[in-house]
Protein backbone atom coordinates (compact mmCIF):
# COMPACT_ATOMS: atom_id res chain seq x y z
CA UNK A 1 0.00 0.00 0.00
CA UNK A 2 1.49 3.30 -1.08
CA UNK A 3 2.05 6.29 1.17
CA UNK A 4 -0.40 9.13 0.64
CA UNK A 5 -0.18 12.90 0.82
CA UNK A 6 -3.01 13.97 3.13
CA UNK A 7 -2.10 17.66 3.27
CA UNK A 8 -5.25 18.67 1.40
CA UNK A 9 -7.33 16.91 4.07
CA UNK A 10 -5.73 18.60 7.08
CA UNK A 11 -8.95 20.46 7.87
CA UNK A 12 -10.90 17.22 8.25
CA UNK A 13 -8.07 15.35 9.96
CA UNK A 14 -7.82 18.11 12.56
CA UNK A 15 -11.05 16.66 13.95
CA UNK A 16 -9.08 13.67 15.22
CA UNK A 17 -7.57 15.72 18.02
CA UNK A 18 -11.08 16.21 19.44
CA UNK A 19 -11.45 12.46 20.04
CA UNK A 20 -9.81 9.39 21.39
CA UNK A 21 -9.46 7.12 18.38
CA UNK A 22 -10.17 3.55 19.44
CA UNK A 23 -9.89 0.46 17.23
CA UNK A 24 -11.79 -2.73 18.07
CA UNK A 25 -10.60 -5.66 15.94
CA UNK A 26 -12.56 -8.85 15.42
CA UNK A 27 -10.08 -11.73 15.79
CA UNK A 28 -12.62 -14.55 15.61
CA UNK A 29 -12.45 -17.47 13.18
CA UNK A 30 -14.51 -15.60 10.59
CA UNK A 31 -11.70 -13.06 10.15
CA UNK A 32 -9.10 -15.59 9.00
CA UNK A 33 -9.46 -14.75 5.27
CA UNK A 34 -9.01 -11.03 5.96
CA UNK A 35 -6.32 -11.01 8.63
CA UNK A 36 -3.53 -9.76 6.36
CA UNK A 37 -5.88 -7.04 5.09
CA UNK A 38 -6.62 -5.93 8.66
CA UNK A 39 -2.93 -5.73 9.51
CA UNK A 40 -2.28 -3.67 6.38
CA UNK A 41 -5.19 -1.36 7.15
CA UNK A 42 -3.95 -0.67 10.66
CA UNK A 43 -0.36 -0.41 9.46
CA UNK A 44 -1.33 2.71 7.51
CA UNK A 45 -4.34 4.09 9.33
CA UNK A 46 -2.93 3.98 12.86
CA UNK A 47 0.03 6.28 12.10
CA UNK A 48 -2.33 8.67 10.30
CA UNK A 49 -4.49 8.93 13.42
CA UNK A 50 -1.53 9.25 15.77
CA UNK A 51 0.02 11.99 13.61
CA UNK A 52 -3.05 14.18 14.09
CA UNK A 53 -3.69 13.22 17.72
CA UNK A 54 -0.76 13.45 20.15
CA UNK A 55 -2.53 11.05 22.52
CA UNK A 56 -2.06 8.20 20.05
CA UNK A 57 -4.60 5.43 19.51
CA UNK A 58 -6.11 2.60 21.55
CA UNK A 59 -6.38 -0.94 20.21
CA UNK A 60 -8.65 -3.72 21.48
CA UNK A 61 -9.51 -7.18 20.20
CA UNK A 62 -12.66 -9.23 20.63
CA UNK A 63 -10.81 -12.28 22.00
CA UNK A 64 -7.14 -11.46 22.53
CA UNK A 65 -6.02 -9.81 25.76
CA UNK A 66 -2.61 -8.33 26.64
CA UNK A 67 -0.27 -10.52 28.64
CA UNK A 68 -1.05 -10.29 32.33
CA UNK A 69 -4.68 -9.28 31.94
CA UNK A 70 -7.03 -11.56 33.88
CA UNK A 71 -10.58 -11.27 32.54
CA UNK A 72 -12.51 -11.83 35.75
CA UNK A 73 -10.14 -10.29 38.29
CA UNK A 74 -12.30 -8.14 40.61
CA UNK A 75 -11.81 -4.43 40.13
CA UNK A 76 -9.78 -4.74 36.94
CA UNK A 77 -10.79 -2.10 34.42
CA UNK A 78 -11.84 -3.12 30.93
CA UNK A 79 -9.51 -0.32 29.83
CA UNK A 80 -6.59 -2.64 30.61
CA UNK A 81 -7.92 -5.30 28.26
CA UNK A 82 -6.36 -3.53 25.27
CA UNK A 83 -3.35 -1.50 24.20
CA UNK A 84 -3.47 2.21 24.95
CA UNK A 85 -1.95 5.40 23.57
CA UNK A 86 0.04 3.72 20.82
CA UNK A 87 2.22 6.36 19.20
CA UNK A 88 1.22 8.94 21.80
CA UNK A 89 2.64 9.44 25.28
CA UNK A 90 4.56 6.18 24.91
CA UNK A 91 6.66 7.85 22.20
CA UNK A 92 6.76 4.53 20.35
CA UNK A 93 6.69 4.34 16.57
CA UNK A 94 3.05 3.62 15.80
CA UNK A 95 3.61 1.37 12.80
CA UNK A 96 6.20 -0.73 14.64
CA UNK A 97 4.00 -0.91 17.74
CA UNK A 98 0.98 -2.17 15.81
CA UNK A 99 3.13 -4.77 14.04
CA UNK A 100 4.52 -5.97 17.38
CA UNK A 101 1.04 -6.26 18.84
CA UNK A 102 -0.16 -8.33 15.91
CA UNK A 103 2.87 -10.59 16.32
CA UNK A 104 1.56 -11.39 19.81
CA UNK A 105 -1.99 -12.10 18.64
CA UNK A 106 -2.85 -15.65 17.69
CA UNK A 107 -4.33 -16.30 14.29
CA UNK A 108 -8.08 -15.55 14.21
CA UNK A 109 -10.06 -18.24 15.99
CA UNK A 110 -13.02 -18.80 18.24
CA UNK A 111 -16.38 -17.09 18.52
CA UNK A 112 -17.22 -13.48 17.78
CA UNK A 113 -18.96 -12.19 20.89
CA UNK A 114 -18.82 -8.64 19.60
CA UNK A 115 -21.91 -7.62 21.55
CA UNK A 116 -20.36 -8.59 24.87
CA UNK A 117 -17.13 -6.77 24.03
CA UNK A 118 -18.98 -3.64 22.93
CA UNK A 119 -21.13 -3.76 26.06
CA UNK A 120 -18.11 -3.68 28.37
CA UNK A 121 -16.25 -0.98 26.46
CA UNK A 122 -19.27 1.27 25.93
CA UNK A 123 -20.49 0.84 29.52
CA UNK A 124 -17.05 1.90 30.76
CA UNK A 125 -17.07 4.89 28.44
CA UNK A 126 -20.59 6.06 29.31
CA UNK A 127 -19.77 5.79 33.02
CA UNK A 128 -16.70 7.99 32.49
CA UNK A 129 -18.79 10.58 30.65
CA UNK A 130 -21.41 10.51 33.41
CA UNK A 131 -18.73 11.23 36.03
CA UNK A 132 -17.02 13.84 33.88
CA UNK A 133 -19.29 15.54 31.30
CA UNK A 134 -16.19 17.08 29.70
CA UNK A 135 -14.61 13.68 29.08
CA UNK A 136 -13.27 13.36 25.55
CA UNK A 137 -15.32 12.02 22.67
CA UNK A 138 -14.74 8.55 21.29
CA UNK A 139 -14.17 7.68 17.65
CA UNK A 140 -14.63 3.89 17.80
CA UNK A 141 -13.61 2.01 14.64
CA UNK A 142 -14.71 -1.64 14.51
CA UNK A 143 -12.98 -3.91 11.98
CA UNK A 144 -15.02 -7.08 11.53
CA UNK A 145 -16.31 -9.74 9.16
CA UNK A 146 -19.70 -9.23 10.80
CA UNK A 147 -20.30 -12.90 11.68
CA UNK A 148 -21.51 -12.13 15.19
CA UNK A 149 -22.36 -14.86 17.70
CA UNK A 150 -24.30 -12.57 20.02
CA UNK A 151 -26.47 -9.47 19.96
CA UNK A 152 -24.75 -6.23 18.94
CA UNK A 153 -27.91 -4.14 18.69
CA UNK A 154 -28.59 -3.95 22.42
CA UNK A 155 -25.23 -2.46 23.54
CA UNK A 156 -25.25 0.03 20.67
CA UNK A 157 -28.79 1.21 21.39
CA UNK A 158 -28.11 1.26 25.14
CA UNK A 159 -25.05 3.49 24.71
CA UNK A 160 -26.98 5.91 22.49
CA UNK A 161 -29.82 6.04 25.03
CA UNK A 162 -27.42 6.80 27.90
CA UNK A 163 -25.82 9.65 25.95
CA UNK A 164 -29.27 11.04 25.13
CA UNK A 165 -30.23 10.93 28.81
CA UNK A 166 -27.01 12.77 29.71
CA UNK A 167 -27.69 15.30 26.93
CA UNK A 168 -24.14 15.04 25.63
CA UNK A 169 -23.18 16.66 22.30
CA UNK A 170 -24.17 14.71 19.20
CA UNK A 171 -20.51 14.15 18.39
CA UNK A 172 -19.70 12.62 21.80
CA UNK A 173 -19.50 9.11 20.36
CA UNK A 174 -19.17 7.90 16.79
CA UNK A 175 -18.93 4.22 15.90
CA UNK A 176 -17.64 3.17 12.49
CA UNK A 177 -18.50 -0.42 11.56
CA UNK A 178 -16.08 -1.53 8.86
CA UNK A 179 -17.06 -4.77 7.11
CA UNK A 180 -14.28 -6.95 5.72
CA UNK A 181 -15.51 -9.26 2.98
CA UNK A 182 -18.60 -8.99 0.80
CA UNK A 183 -21.17 -11.23 2.49
CA UNK A 184 -24.54 -9.82 1.39
CA UNK A 185 -26.32 -10.88 4.59
CA UNK A 186 -23.75 -9.01 6.68
CA UNK A 187 -23.99 -5.95 4.43
CA UNK A 188 -27.77 -5.87 4.87
CA UNK A 189 -27.43 -6.22 8.63
CA UNK A 190 -24.91 -3.37 8.70
CA UNK A 191 -27.24 -1.16 6.66
CA UNK A 192 -29.91 -1.77 9.27
CA UNK A 193 -27.52 -0.81 12.08
CA UNK A 194 -26.51 2.31 10.17
CA UNK A 195 -29.87 3.53 8.89
CA UNK A 196 -32.61 2.01 11.03
CA UNK A 197 -31.41 1.02 14.52
CA UNK A 198 -31.53 4.55 15.94
CA UNK A 199 -35.02 5.05 14.52
CA UNK A 200 -36.29 1.80 16.01
CA UNK A 201 -34.67 2.58 19.37
CA UNK A 202 -35.71 6.24 19.35
CA UNK A 203 -32.17 7.46 19.99
CA UNK A 204 -29.45 9.55 18.39
CA UNK A 205 -27.55 8.02 15.47
CA UNK A 206 -24.07 6.96 16.60
CA UNK A 207 -23.32 4.41 13.85
CA UNK A 208 -21.81 4.66 10.40
CA UNK A 209 -21.24 1.44 8.45
CA UNK A 210 -19.10 0.84 5.38
CA UNK A 211 -17.95 -2.24 3.49
CA UNK A 212 -14.34 -2.54 2.37
CA UNK A 213 -15.02 -5.78 0.52
CA UNK A 214 -11.91 -7.79 -0.23
CA UNK A 215 -9.90 -5.20 -2.11
CA UNK A 216 -6.26 -5.13 -1.22
CA UNK A 217 -5.60 -1.42 -1.56
CA UNK A 218 -7.14 1.78 -0.27
CA UNK A 219 -7.38 5.24 -1.74
CA UNK A 220 -6.84 8.32 0.40
CA UNK A 221 -10.61 8.85 0.40
CA UNK A 222 -11.15 5.28 1.64
CA UNK A 223 -8.79 5.87 4.54
CA UNK A 224 -10.49 9.13 5.50
CA UNK A 225 -13.86 7.36 5.43
CA UNK A 226 -12.51 4.74 7.83
CA UNK A 227 -11.02 7.12 10.38
CA UNK A 228 -13.65 9.86 10.27
CA UNK A 229 -16.86 8.25 9.05
CA UNK A 230 -18.41 7.88 12.49
CA UNK A 231 -17.93 11.51 13.56
CA UNK A 232 -17.20 13.89 10.71
CA UNK A 233 -20.81 14.69 9.76
CA UNK A 234 -21.65 15.64 13.34
CA UNK A 235 -18.50 17.72 13.67
CA UNK A 236 -19.23 19.43 10.38
CA UNK A 237 -22.58 20.49 11.85
CA UNK A 238 -20.84 21.64 15.02
CA UNK A 239 -18.37 23.68 13.01
CA UNK A 240 -21.15 25.33 11.01
CA UNK A 241 -22.81 26.34 14.26
CA UNK A 242 -19.50 27.53 15.75
CA UNK A 243 -17.09 28.48 12.93
CA UNK A 244 -13.39 27.75 13.46
CA UNK A 245 -14.22 25.70 16.54
CA UNK A 246 -13.12 22.12 17.10
CA UNK A 247 -14.17 20.60 20.44
CA UNK A 248 -11.30 20.12 22.88
CA UNK A 249 -11.20 16.71 24.51
CA UNK A 250 -10.53 16.11 28.17
CA UNK A 251 -8.92 12.75 28.80
CA UNK A 252 -7.31 10.99 31.72
CA UNK A 253 -4.40 8.61 32.02
CA UNK A 254 -6.34 6.81 34.74
CA UNK A 255 -8.76 3.96 34.13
Amino acid sequence: MADFDFSEYDDKLSYLRAFETVFLVDDSAGMAPYWDQVKELLDHIAPLCAKHDPDGIDLYFVNHRPKGFIEFLPGQSVRKSGYRRIGGFTQLQTRDSVAQIFDNVSKPSGRCNMGARLHKLLTWYCNKVKKDPQFGGWNLIVLTAGKFDDDVKAPLAEAAKKLDEMKTPEHQLGIQLLQLGNDATVSNAFRHLDDELHQAAGTRDIIDAVSMGTKGSLTAEDMLKVVLGGVVKKLDACKQAMPDHVPVKHTSLDD
